[in-house]
């Protein structure tokens, strides 16, 4: 017959003599039944759940306890102090010594809370409450004070609330366990979270496992199969013996249930020194904001300016919000959108924390328009159609003349809107408050004024936006009448040269993303002062029409219409001019956009700063972690756990270097490698004029140290904040974007040579010497021997 261990004080687990369960609370408890199972635990003591609670009944604590059970939120620092103070029994005092130095062998000792409602099966509690690490024989008393006051911290006391878990019997058992000199540790999910059932992942990073849970360090993975087969030579011993141990955990304690197991590795013994169910569900291990996946085609093409790069919770929140009500306000007032998507999310999806757009239901308001196609919208919103794109079919006149005065009339809304934001813009951040002197309600009505003026200057972003192109599509197609397509495109690019100059380089403009991190956060400027380019598009506009005026066919038809003045001058230096205003007003509307975001990004640290303080955050930068219910929740004191924060910024981490989302897909994107194109000549879209030949660099940050002066600047992909790098090169070859894409608008304003939409440049160019002609759209890859 087995005997349960005496409650006490302080209790040792001991094979073959377990300890009462209901005094260990949930993380000792499973600790105990891993020590019965013959697991490899370190040697570990519980302070138990009787100790605890003798301190707690204490009059010194009872007025705290009992505002906090009836609703109030108390600061952290509050609570710790009043646990810090509450007197404690001489002999509880010594039990703790004596059981930290016996686990401890004289050596540090981990000391770990056990709630009674902790390592649940629906509900963790991981990392809500306080563990430390290191602590010294006589100071656990105090390690052990500061976890039992964890318990009554606003954050597990909100998500107790949430879970409907009664405050009124709870107890904080605390566990001492000796310290494992790590070489290794981790943790392995029995089943691959999110992917494959017939997988167990293995987690690992050098030394204390806890850099690995706090997310202060990325992890090796190892994916490993279940059925214990071979994981290839490539697996560190270690590594399997860690997935083989938490496999049989899992069917020996577990009951079958998936296990999130703890372990670290001496360099001679592998220990397990943490298990419980997966709580998260093992079909999601992203941070809770990529948007669920269907069956609908999907694309990056345009969206990837406006919304760049890696996403946090915080920023993609407010900027696919931004981009999704601008679509279907603008969308709108030309057509009708589908009754049915109304949802949050039905233009702007994240997946793998990068934004993409719904091409089918962008093909589906395209098919709306009388005359529309799938390919002129793209060309409209976007800059460039995709090569398969539709082109649709011919509507009846009257239906396409209905639709071109509404379009006419959205235009003439958007100019005088742009003037509106333009104005509204400057006079918020002429002066703007002094954040610290707000209150935390103040702080965020501001914030909720910036969002509001943030979105209407997004709309007029995306309108101002299209007619710019419409516009400039109409200047290259009456062009091309005469000239023929490359010749007019290049043109149409001389002519309007430097008009799309942004107006405002403040370096509290958020660099390329609304709220995102600003210039001044990153200790670059934005652009250097602009070149006036004036005289130079006087000087093209010159050349262009004496080279007009000049052909047979034009005189021809000037003689035959009888024009005593050249009506078509006239129209064309309308088109010209009509291009310019465009263009620089979506770049004046776009620039004031970021902005209003850097006004955002700075209310937003001022939140984290606050948060910090109250050491709800690591820094104010883990703002971004947070969404903005939740923003409002942690400065109420109910923030997320430390533990989801830490998986949030660990999934962010594993996230940010990876390539861009491909230009179409469905469902899930195939990681596979765009093919590099073959041969010398690459040919592309000519976006900025000039000749110019430098060893190409890839990048795939916008870091100008990584480029040499006069280097070939090549990219999967640029946005705003790729600027400081263009100042450096000597041409931009880019696999993404169109005529008007950023890239674009920036090379000719630098007067860089620059060929884009050339898909597999990345794979192909990288270290390559090579000839870009911006006015052929051709990359020239030199022979061998001119090669460095």
């Amino acid at each position: 017959m087995t005997t349960l261990t005496v409650a006490g004080p302080v209790v040792l687990l001991r094979p073959g003599t377990p300890a009462a369960a209901a005094e260990l609370g949930g993380k000792a408890g499973s600790l105990d039944r891993l020590v019965q199972a013959g697991f490899p635990v370190p040697p570990t003591a519980v302070v138990t759940a009787t100790a605890y609670r003798g301190v707690a009944a204490h009059p010194d604590l009872a007025g705290l306890l009992t505002r906090v059970r009836d609703g109030a939120v108390v600061p952290s620092p509050e609570v710790d102090e009043a646990f810090l103070a509450v007197p404690v029994d001489a002999a509880v005092t010594q039990a703790l010594i004596d059981a930290a130095r016996s686990v401890g062998g004289g050596a540090p000792v981990a000391v770990r809370s056990s709630a009674t409602v902790e390592d649940m099966a629906g509900a963790s509690f991981a990392g809500q409450y306080r563990s430390s690490l290191d602590v010294a024989p006589d100071e656990v008393l105090h390690a052990v004070r500061l976890t039992w006051a964890s318990l009554w911290h606003p954050a597990p006391v909100a998500y107790r609330r949430a879970w409907g878990i009664t405050s009124d019997d709870i107890a904080m058992p605390a566990a001492i366990m000796r310290m494992v000199p790590a070489r290794t540790a981790g943790v392995v999910f029995t089943v691959d979270p999110g992917g494959a059932g017939d997988r167990a992942r293995v987690e690992a990073v050098p030394e204390l496992g806890e850099a690995l849970v706090s997310g202060a360090r990325t992890p090796a993975v190892w994916l490993l199969p279940r059925d214990g087969s071979s994981a290839g030579p490539d697996v560190p011993p270690e590594v399997q013996e860690a997935a083989e141990l938490a496999l049989r955990v899992e069917r020996t304690v577990g009951g079958g249930v998936p296990q999130d197991v703890e372990w670290a590795w001496d360099g001679d013994r592998t220990w397990v020194v943490q298990a419980r169910p997966i709580t998260t569900g093992p079909t999601r291990t992203d941070d809770g904001s990529d948007t669920v996946g269907d069956d609908a085609e999907l694309t990056t093409a345009g969206i990837g300016e406006t919304l760049p790069g890696f996403l946090p919770p915080l920023v993609w929140e407010l900027g696919s919000f931004l981009v999704e009500e601008a679509l279907r306000t603008v969308l709108g007032r030309l057509w009708g959108l589908p009754g049915d998507r109304s949802g949050p999310h039905e233009f702007v999806r994240r997946v793998h924390g990068r934004a993409a757009l719904d091409l089918d239901l962008l093909k589906a308001a395209a098919g709306a328009v009388p005359g529309g196609s799938e390919a002129e919208l793209e060309r409209q919103y976007f800059g460039a159609a995709m090569a398969d794109a539709d082109e649709g079919t011919p509507a009846p006149w009257w239906r396409t003349a209905r639709y071109a005065l509404r379009g006419a009339s959205a235009r003439r809304r958007a100019v005088a809107e742009a003037a509106v934001v333009l104005a509204t813009t400057d006079e918020v951040l002429t002066d703007p408050p002094d954040l610290v002197d707000l209150t935390d309600a103040d702080l965020l009505a501001y914030r909720q004024r910036l969002v509001d003026l943030g979105a209407r200057g997004m709309t007029v972003e995306l309108s101002v936006a299209s007619a710019a192109v419409a516009a400039y599509r109409e200047l290259e197609r009456t062009l091309a009448g005469h000239l023929g397509e490359d010749a007019a495109a290049s043109a149409a690019q001389r002519v309007t040269v430097g008009a799309g100059a942004r107006r405002d380089r403040s370096p509290a403009t958020s660099r390329s993303v609304f709220a995102g991190p600003t210039w001044s956060e990153s200790d670059s400027v934005a652009m250097p002062p602009q070149v006036p380019r004036g005289p130079e598009r006087e000087a093209a506009q010159h050349d262009l029409e004496r080279e007009l005026t000049t052909q047979r066919s034009w005189r021809r038809v000037r003689i035959l219409t009888g024009q005593l003045v050249d009506v078509r001058l006239h129209v064309l230096r309308r088109l010209i001019g009509d291009a310019s205003e465009g263009l620089a007003r979506r770049e004046n509307v776009k620039a004031a956009v970021l902005a209003v975001g850097g006004e955002v990004r700075r209310v937003h640290l001022e939140v984290g700063r606050r948060l910090t303080e109250s050491s709800v955050l690591d820094s104010p930068d883990d703002v971004d972690l947070l969404r903005t219910a939740e923003l409002r929740a942690a400065l109420r004191g109910a923030a997320p756990p430390p533990a989801e924060l830490a998986r949030r910024r660990r999934w962010m981490r594993q996230h940010l270097q990876d390539p861009p989302l491909p230009v179409r897909f469905t469902g899930t994107p195939s990681a596979a490698p765009v093919e590099a194109p073959r041969g010398d000549r690459l040919e592309g879209w000519a976006a900025s004029p000039g000749r110019h030949t430098g060893r190409a660099r890839v990048l795939t940050e916008p870091s100008p140290d990584l480029l040499a002066p006069g280097d070939v600047l090549v990219a999967a992909a640029t946005d705003a904040g790729w600027s400081p790098v263009f100042l450096r090169a000597g041409a931009i070859v880019v696999e993404r974007g169109g005529p008007l894409s950023h890239a674009a608008i920036v090379a000719r304003e630098l007067g860089l040579p620059a060929v884009l939409n050339l898909p597999g440049a990345t794979a192909a160019l990288d270290g390559r010497r090579v000839t870009v002609d911006g006015d052929s759209g051709v990359v020239l890859v030199l022979p061998e021997e001119d090669q460095p």
